[in-house]
């Protein structure tokens, strides 16, 4: 029984090595492209990695936030489902916020151990400073925009009161408030022109 054992192993041996030969001498002036394409170096396949990974996490963030949508419209009120639905959208939009700051958190690293990136995608990313700064303007216009608004809802309810002390009430209240909204958006937008040229 050994002996066949040895036999057969052997017999296994010989034909591995006439067929490695073989296929050595038809594949010998042959080269073998490289199946990563133009990627030469670790730096280039890991950013190849992270791009294609980038695409892929954004259309699933995108697709969990229309699931999340959909199933707050079916929810029919229940707390439980809207608490869900909720809660996916907003991992969703965490996720794709975090995807798409990913270039620039990648340039702040490099700038911090003082190297320059390669992929042209990190190199052209806009600064995590260039984003807070757009994101502040924008969240102060939408302020503005609605104290805006609420002096017009303000004054149509002083207008319309009639003497009614309670809407007249009201709309002083709405005005005053928008008021101080405006004054406190446009003091901020100051602060923050003047912050973004100090540092930059």
């Amino acid at each position: 029984m050994k002996k066949n054992n040895i036999n057969f192993m052997l017999k296994i041996l010989i034909f591995s090595l006439f067929v490695f030969a073989g296929t050595q001498t038809i594949y010998a002036s042959t080269a073998f492209p490289n199946p990563l394409g133009d990627v030469t170096t670790v730096s280039a396949l890991t950013t190849n990695i992270l791009n294609n990974l980038k695409t892929i996490i954004a259309t699933i963030a995108i697709v969990m936030i229309v699931v999340g949508g959909l199933m707050y419209i079916l929810s029919g009120g229940e707390e439980k489902n809207v608490t869900r639905a909720k809660s996916i959208i907003t991992a969703a939009c965490i996720g794709l916020a975090i995807v798409l700051a990913a270039p620039s958190f990648l340039q702040e690293i490099y700038t911090i151990l003082g190297t320059s990136a390669t992929d042209s995608s990190v190199s052209s990313a806009v600064s995590l400073q260039t984003i807070a700064h757009n994101v502040l303007v924008f969240l102060l216009s939408i302020v503005g925009i609605i104290g805006m608004i609420g002096l017009v809802v303000g004054g149509a309810f002083y207008l319309t009161a009639y003497g009614d002390e309670e809407r007249i009430k009201k709309g002083k209240s709405i005005i005053t408030g928008s008021l101080i909204g405006i004054a406190i958006a446009m003091a901020a937008l100051v602060l923050v022109k003047q912050i973004s040229a100090l540092i930059g």
